[in-house]
């Protein structure tokens, strides 16, 4: 019924076309509908007002397809999708993996297309992307996503409350590149300055220089944030680990943790509580950081720990492909270049009708309309990051208009680990893999907060790593990275 709907609206923009009221072409009802997915986290009212416009602008560009959006239950994702992935009768054509499955998996399950052709006919994707992050998006050297763009580089920084950093003497050293252990010296001032605060509430590990190869367990990294590296190390097996376990016995002896951290969730809303005066945070720079934190209330100092870099780990995420059901591949073609490259088209489907979800100021950033919120509206607006490149919208929530240009010039600048786009397939040492893990979780949250006599709880649990075949596991992530690495030159 909803494709016959939009077959009926191509025909009255057809004729709109016809008497002079939109610019476009003939035969607007003979172009390919291309299906793609929204995954709202509210209840979306107002996909045929979206719709409806996005179909005009398509019309109006003689773009020679038309767009279904479909909006989709988060807690229905995995089985919706996977039922479309499935169906030539009522198929998703464009789509992204992300919340439901992984790109190894989908092109495992041949639920997608290779995109090698779709890069010839349009070359430009490359730049709009950029070659060095690709890689993000293939399997064994063949191209099945397009990576969403976003922030692929991130600095690791302590986010610190500005009256406290006034109150230390440390304001004015904000945005300076810090050691570990500078860092420890001003939490033991803050500290002292302001006792019933806690100021470690979450774990950040990428404080420590390391490219995790998008394993948050840690079972093999790259040091130095696999810059100038290729070899697969044991982190907990490093002087880099033990440095860091000797600033969390200090973080410990002075009452930096929660109570009972061990017992607590550790993240970062105990900022926003009051609980806390600082956090181990991220962002892409300084400032996005420093808003980042901002939504925790209170004003924020950031002190990066890191440089910017790019890492397997934070390049990692979702990306855009098109589906081995599609029913018209060129179509399908069409769309996701459009999604990558048309602002008006990005603008549409991530932010909605201007006026009606979002509205402009004076300085070219976006909001919610007044007395509206995430909730309240009948669109996803908020989700931008969701879609295939953000950067094409206006700049939501934020006083910065050059928030997006920041960005590319983040991912453009910032330094990169060797190992970006390389996805480690546990397969081959499941057993291992899975008998690591389980050491990890019961052992290294006791040591990164301290709450053992550290350094004979370390050396159990080296032991027990052992045991458990860590060693054929970086032995196995070793083999596979060399074989990436290989295909890459």
């Amino acid at each position: 019924m909803k494709r016959r709907n939009l077959i009926l609206m191509a025909m009255a923009l057809t004729g709109a076309a016809a008497l002079g009221t939109t610019a476009g072409a003939e035969g607007v009802e003979d172009w390919p509908v291309v299906t793609t997915a929204v995954v709202p986290t509210q209840p979306v009212t107002d996909e045929e007002m979206v719709e409806t416009a996005l179909n005009e602008y398509l019309v109006s560009i003689d773009a020679g397809i038309q767009m279904d959006i479909i909006p989709i239950e988060f807690g229905n994702l995995s089985t919706t999708m996977t039922l479309m992935l499935t169906s030539p009768e009522d198929p998703i054509d464009v789509f992204s993996y992300n919340f439901f499955s992984k790109l190894t998996s989908v092109v495992a399950n041949e639920q997608v297309v290779p995109l090698d052709e779709f890069l010839e006919e349009y070359p430009d994707i490359v730049d709009v992307v950029g070659e060095e992050y690709l890689p993000l998006g293939q399997i064994n050297g063949t191209q099945y996503a397009l990576p969403n763009i976003g922030a692929y580089g991130q600095i690791f920084c302590y986010a610190l409350r500005s009256d406290i950093a006034e109150a230390i003497g440390y304001a004015d050293k904000e945005g300076q590149l810090m050691t570990l252990q500078e860092i420890t010296e001003m939490l033991l001032k803050a500290k002292e300055a302001f006792p019933e605060l806690a100021f470690i509430t979450n774990e950040e590990f990428g404080i420590m220089n390391i490219d995790r190869l998008g394993d948050s367990n840690c079972t093999g990294v790259l040091m130095n944030n696999g810059i100038d590296n290729t070899e697969v190390v044991n982190l907990y097996a490093t002087d880099t680990f033990k440095e860091f376990l000797d600033c969390a016995v200090q973080w410990k002896e002075a009452g930096l943790f929660l109570d009972d951290p061990l017992n607590q969730p550790l993240d970062k809303s105990y900022m926003k509580t009051g609980v806390s005066g600082g956090s181990f945070h991220n962002g892409f720079s300084v400032e996005d950081a420093r808003q980042g934190a901002n939504v925790y209330g209170y004003d924020w100092k950031i002190y990066p720990i890191t440089e910017p870099v790019a890492t397997a780990q934070s390049a990692s995420g979702s990306g855009y492909c098109i589906s081995s059901v599609t029913r018209d591949e060129e179509a399908s073609k069409k769309a996701l270049y459009l999604m990558y490259t048309d602002e008006n088209v990005m603008r549409f489907l991530a932010q909605g009708v201007e006026g009606a979800h979002y509205v402009v100021d004076e300085n070219g950033c976006s909001w919610y309309p007044e007395g509206e919120s995430m909730t309240s509206l009948g669109w996803g607006t908020g989700a931008q990051w969701y879609f295939p490149n953000q950067t094409l919208c206006i700049p939501f929530e934020t006083d910065n208009p050059h928030y997006y240009e920041e960005m590319l010039a983040s991912n453009d600048n910032c330094q990169k680990s060797k190992a970006i786009g390389f996805a480690f397939d546990s397969e081959p040492v499941y057993d291992e893999y899975a008998a690591v893990t389980a050491v990890i979780e019961e052992y290294r949250d006791a040591l990164v907060f301290a709450q053992v006599d550290v350094d004979s709880y370390l050396e159990e649990f080296l032991g027990e790593l052992e045991a458990a075949g860590i060693d054929d596991v970086i032995a196995e992530k070793q083999s596979q990275l060399d074989a990436f690495l290989a295909a890459e030159e």
